[in-house]
């Protein structure tokens, strides 16, 4: 179905080198409806029912599409040319530019590198609606990432990948011109609906956007929910506006709201503050896609994890596991950037991720999230004596957390800056202060995996191939977890979490 030939498989793709040098500034989304015959809908059914419960059987099951059209829309605003798009081998017609496909078997999902001169963009084309979201009604999404320097090409490739959308005429009974913006207003169902920004305009049904709204909606379509409410209507969306005003809010992970009043633009720090919470929003959706693809290859090929990917029953009430699963929620939540940092903990302080990972947050993968119960059980401090005082010992989810903090240092950059003076210190306490030196040592080894598997970091697939167990002594297991790491960018992937016995040595 798909003429795309002569592709390079997904795990081809240089992820360190795009982490490191590709610093995108604006994030797009384009999602359009697919057709699917008649016949095959019962089969699209069965798919989606029977996909984890007979995973070998259903194991090559996907949906395809041609993406011949997607490309043609490219070439014919580029001006390049179609067959050369199809190789994917990086020629374009144009000497300057260039258009690399990585795709397994030359199917969705696929990502594309892109440069237009000096200008690099990041785009993917998957299918969106599989797993737990399936639906019968599945759509073709475009995830578009650009740098800097690509900005100015933006808005002639946003025109023309728009052509995919569902477009949405206003009521017959409204008398609007020929090309009236409010004939392309975006509505559920469609590519503005899950951003972090919410755009809210209030305009005219029978003169449209003004002027300047209408920049305002070119700046902002696809990078942010728009909705655009005629003056007369009343679906609740614009409140208080009046005419030609418009409101900007976010939902996380800081809650703002702005209003415009007519005639005033959003001013240009704005727009890049919404572009780069757009560049967050389209990775999530790039990591949906090929997450769910990346998946069953891991499950196919076996790793460390022994079975985790497996969720367990769990009795209906058990208090030790709600509270484990509440503090994994935490750690994971500090891990990735959106919780509190160093919370303290008993006698011991998390490490601020914000201070190891400076420029990126980890991200964490779905299995370290939801684990099995037999993972987390046991993993809470034990109560011990230190002082003549009753105090807890390491809880081994924070001692992991502790570990994965570490990381930067285990695996420095093979360029790292290193201080010209070496500094140490040691700490001088009464000699009463012995009774509280932590007579149950902990431990913690990083090891490479001897069968590494493929996960999905910021949109890209990257090489899981390391793991850092940690213990306590006395513990009959070890807590462990498969991670990416690339020391050049600090950038990190936790994968899982599951139980390995004590290493030794």
């Amino acid at each position: 179905m798909n003429p795309l030939k002569n592709t390079y498989g997904l795990k081809a793709i240089p992820s360190e080198k795009i982490l490191r040098d590709f610093h995108a500034v604006r994030g797009m989304r384009f999602r359009g409806p697919m057709d699917i015959p008649p016949e095959e809908i019962p089969v699209l059914a069965a798919m989606a029912m029977n996909r984890k419960l007979d995973p070998k059987a259903w194991r090559n099951a996907r949906i395809s599409t041609d993406v011949t059209p997607v490309f043609g829309l490219i070439a014919e605003k580029m001006g390049y040319d179609l067959r050369s798009l199809l190789e994917g081998k990086g020629e374009t017609g144009k000497a300057a530019d260039s258009w690399t496909v990585y795709a397994d078997e030359g199917k969705t999902p696929m990502l594309i590198r892109w440069t237009i001169g000096d200008a690099q963009l990041l785009m993917s084309i998957g299918i969106l609606g599989t797993e737990a979201f399936f639906t019968l009604n599945p759509m073709l999404e475009i995830c578009l990432l650009a740098d800097r320097k690509a900005v100015p090409h933006l808005p002639g490739i946003n025109a023309t990948l728009r052509r995919i959308e569902k477009v949405v005429e206003p009521e017959s009974s409204v008398d609007v011109s020929e090309g009236n913006v409010l004939k392309r207003v975006l509505n559920v169902g469609d590519s503005g609906t899950d951003f972090t920004v919410t755009c809210v305009m209030h305009a005219d049904a029978a003169k449209g956007l003004s002027e300047i709204r209408a920049g305002d909606h070119a700046a902002l379509a696809n990078s942010a929910n728009i909705i655009i409410e005629e003056a007369g209507t009343k679906r609740g969306f614009a409140g208080e506006l009046l005419v030609d005003e418009m409101s900007l809010s976010a939902r996380m992970p800081k809650y703002f709201r702005f209003h415009y009043e007519a005639g005033r633009p959003v001013p240009e720090d704005t727009l890049k503050l919404i572009h780069h919470m757009s560049v967050r929003d389209v990775r999530e959706s790039m990591d949906i896609v090929f997450s769910m693809h990346l998946q069953d290859q891991r499950e196919d090929e076996g790793d460390e994890a022994g079975g985790t990917l497996n969720q367990e029953e769990t009795p209906v009430l058990d208090s030790e596991l709600a509270e484990r699963r509440l503090r994994l929620e935490l750690n994971a939540m500090e891990l990735s950037g959106q919780g509190r940092h160093g919370r303290r903990r008993g006698r011991f302080h998390v490490p601020f991720v914000m201070e190891c990972f400076p420029f990126n947050p980890p991200t964490v993968g779905s299995e370290f999230e939801h684990c099995p119960a037999s993972v987390l059980h046991g993993t809470g401090p034990d109560l011990k004596m230190s002082g003549g005082d009753v105090t807890t010992s390491w809880d081994l989810l924070d001692l992991m957390q502790e570990a994965l903090c570490r990381i930067p240092k285990e695996y420095p950059a093979s360029r790292a800056r290193q201080s010209e003076i070496k500094l140490t210190a040691a700490i001088e306490v009464p000699a009463m202060a012995e009774q509280y030196r932590d007579t149950a040592p902990v431990g913690r080894k990083y090891v490479a995996l001897t069968n590494p598997f493929y996960a999905v970091h910021r949109g890209l697939p990257v090489r899981v191939d390391r793991s850092v167990a940690v213990w306590r002594a006395g513990d009959a297991e070890a807590l462990a977890a498969d991670f990416f790491y690339a020391p050049e960018s600090k950038e990190l992937h936790v994968a899982n979490l599951y139980r390995v016995k004590v290493p030794k040595g």
